[in-house]
């Protein structure tokens, strides 16, 4: 996948996460211990696969508790894999390789080993200031944990393994031990849960958030720009499907020969579009020759900041029509990148919450489906539809409805509940339009017809506006660190050998 698609999906996944979380206002990674990261451990010893040494050995003292090398690469897995599911770094190099920060050398290997032991160190702070409080979890939380325990002794069945051992060493390392991993599992979720009651006490007024915003314009202002891509690649492989060899001065070389053309089509395009041309047409115009493209794009600096024209776009001298050519490199591919920026400012638009119930036209695998489909399936949503207003007709009993009955199997798990819907998200037009519809109002259940088929939607609520959700989520992080920070002040953490068994991702 290329960069820009890479960063293309990462914003996508953003909003979606976005979604998800802001709901309920939470900011903090609190049940995240289900991610899987599959460790695949090099041994070059018998002694070294016994496991001795990294259930041994000392990683890290946190004021006296130590943890090994199995319970820091524990962490260390769980970072990784947030910040490869951001495309924050090549997933398929080395991170030894990579640079996280030029001005220091400091690699992406050094980065997320910093992050695991901040994170360890947080967890157990905020845990033993819980345990001294006599804090028990919330039934929530309790619910989620007896949730992910039983998943536990489960999922090795879907991934085709022997037994639930085996799973755990395919995905939380080949050292880690049940045991031990339930009781990492208990220590993020008693810190975890302890951290949100404290910070859901926490009320901040209009004041806080005006004064956040004055302080954070460059994250939290909303960017709109347009962007045409055009970009010269290296072909792995051969005509005969062979894979082609080149030095790493041979890669340059082959690299620069291709330059020239794919500049060329930047520069005329990056000329129209200072002309004043409209983008749209000019995706038209060259739609056989570009790489990628996006019009009226709208997107915070915490999206755009993986795109190598994202400190253009938020420099504070923008102006409404500015354009730029922007270029970025891999070893084997180089962008051209010919971008306008359209405006910057708030983001006021409120968001809409819905839930939905899908029949399909059809099954799963129908791509066009046949009016005889859709009349099946409106007449089975209709059904659905009557019999919900035929009973209480509350948000439950339209959840138990979804749950019961929807063939959306993403979200009916979720009672079909779709949050923070906007007039950008990437919804099919039909579901976007209706949810987004000014005249909304919560208790509204209709029928909506899709290219999936069709859909039974009931209008939850309308929320805050985006600036605002964006600046509650910064807040509660804000929150979130100064409580972990004054858990553990003065505490002494401490490295210790084992640390140096910690696998690189």
């Amino acid at each position: 996948m290329s960069a820009e698609k890479k960063a293309q999906t990462r914003a996508e996944r953003d909003e979606k996460r976005r979604q998800e979380e802001q709901k309920d206002r939470r900011s903090m990674i609190i049940y995240t211990v289900v991610a899987i990261v599959v460790v695949v451990a090099a041994a070059a010893t018998m002694f070294w696969r016994s496991g001795v040494l990294q259930r041994g050995l000392t990683a890290l003292d946190v004021n006296g508790t130590k943890y090994t090398s199995v319970d820091l690469q524990y962490y260390y897995n769980s970072v990784y894999s947030e910040f490869a599911q951001m495309y924050a770094f090549n997933s398929s190099q080395p991170v030894k390789k990579q640079i996280f920060d030029e001005a220091t050398g400091q690699t992406w290997h050094d980065h997320i080993l910093d992050q695991a032991v901040e994170r360890l160190t947080r967890n157990t702070a905020l845990a033993a200031q819980a345990k001294s409080e006599g804090y028990a979890l919330s039934q929530e939380a309790q619910t989620s944990l007896s949730t992910t325990l039983a998943q536990l002794e489960t999922a090795w069945i879907q991934y085709n393994l022997p037994n639930r051992d085996a799973f755990i060493r395919a995905n939380f390392g080949a050292n880690m031990t049940y045991a031990r991993l339930v009781e990492l599992i208990n220590l993020e979720y008693l810190s975890g849960d302890y951290a949100q009651s404290k910070i859901d006490a926490i009320e901040h007024s209009d004041a806080d958030y005006d004064a956040y915003y004055r302080e954070h314009a460059d994250q939290l202002d909303t960017v709109t720009y347009s962007q045409i891509t055009f970009r010269c690649a290296l072909p792995a492989t051969d005509e005969n499907g062979n894979t082609i060899e080149r030095t790493d001065e041979e890669k340059k070389a082959a690299l620069e020969e291709l330059k020239p053309a794919q500049k060329a089509l930047a520069e005329e395009v990056q000329a129209k579009l200072e002309a004043g041309e409209d983008v749209a047409d000019l995706i038209e115009e060259y739609s056989d020759r570009l790489y990628g493209s996006s019009n009226g794009s709208r997107s915070t600096y915490s999206n755009l900041s993986y795109f190598a024209y994202g400190d253009w776009l938020i420099d504070s001298t923008r102006k409404p029509g500015d354009v730029t050519l922007v270029e970025d490199s891999t070893d084997t591919t180089h962008y051209y990148y010919a971008v306008r920026f359209e405006e910057r400012g708030l983001d006021q638009e409120q968001t809409h919450d819905v839930r939905h119930l899908l029949i399909r036209a059809g099954d799963a695998t129908t791509t066009d489906p046949t009016q005889a489909q859709y009349d099946e399936a409106e007449a089975q949503a209709q059904a659905l539809l009557d019999e919900w207003r035929s009973g209480e007709a509350t948000e439950e009993s339209f959840t138990a409805l979804v749950t019961s009955n929807s063939q959306d199997s993403s979200s009916a798990q979720n009672g079909g509940l779709i949050s923070n819907i906007t007039s950008t998200s990437s919804y099919v037009e039909p579901f976007r339009a209706w949810a987004i519809d000014p005249a909304r109002r919560a208790g509204d259940a209709e029928l909506v017809k899709t290219e999936y088929g069709w859909h039974i939607m009931y209008y939850v609520s309308t929320n805050d506006p985006i600036w605002r959700q964006n600046t509650a989520v910064a807040l509660e992080n804000q929150d979130y660190e100064a409580l972990a920070d004054a858990a553990s002040q003065g505490w002494t953490i401490t490295p210790g050998s084992g640390m140096s068994f910690v696998t690189a991702g």
